[in-house]
């Protein structure tokens, strides 16, 4: 009777190490885990320095981004910086901005509005973060090209790259000059 005692305890024991060395950590993403946004920032072309909100901003996504996907991003209505996605399934990313989307000045005259594009190149760059998180795409070799209208109509004056990688979201990555 000893001899099985002693046997269920060994057992017992030999169950518990194997459970605990078989049990993983509880893996959460969080942090840097994800696809970075780009960050953009809307700054005065006359200071070159100061902080300039675009009037009734409205960022409209180009091409075709797959049934469902809404090409337009709501934007709060006051904002000197925005978060927009760039393809993860391409290397370029077009976008539409423009301002006075919805402006009146009487309530009967319609505000013109005006748009400018803006077309963004890049290398994706998968990275595997952890079992909770996945890949992540980086973007590397970043760059923009603002569509010049004719005539000057361009409410954007000038865009400057920051950094040429987006790999966090933890500062604007290009500047609007307007």
């Amino acid at each position: 009777m000893k001899l099985f005692k002693n046997l269920f305890v060994c057992v017992g024991i030999l169950i518990m190490i194997n459970l605990n060395y078989s049990c993983e950590r509880d893996d959460i993403c969080t942090g840097d885990g994800t696809t970075p946004f780009l960050i953009i920032k809307f700054i005065d072309d006359d200071t070159q320095t100061e902080i300039k909100t675009p009037p009734e901003l409205e960022v409209r996504a180009l091409g075709d981004l797959g049934e469902g996907i809404d090409p337009v991003f709501p934007l709060p209505t006051l904002t000197d910086s925005i978060f927009i996605p760039l393809r993860t399934d391409m290397t370029t990313t077009g976008y539409e901005f423009v301002i006075n989307s919805i402006t009146t000045n009487d309530g009967t005259t319609p505000v013109p509005s005006n748009s400018d594009t803006i077309n963004f190149t890049y290398t994706t760059d998968d990275e595997y973060v952890s079992s909770a998180c996945g890949f992540k795409v980086n973007f590397r070799d970043f760059d923009g090209d603002l569509v010049i209208e004719t005539g000057g109509a361009n409410w954007i004056k000038n865009i400057t790259i920051q950094t040429e990688d987006v790999t966090n979201e933890a500062e604007a990555h290009i500047l609007i000059f307007h």
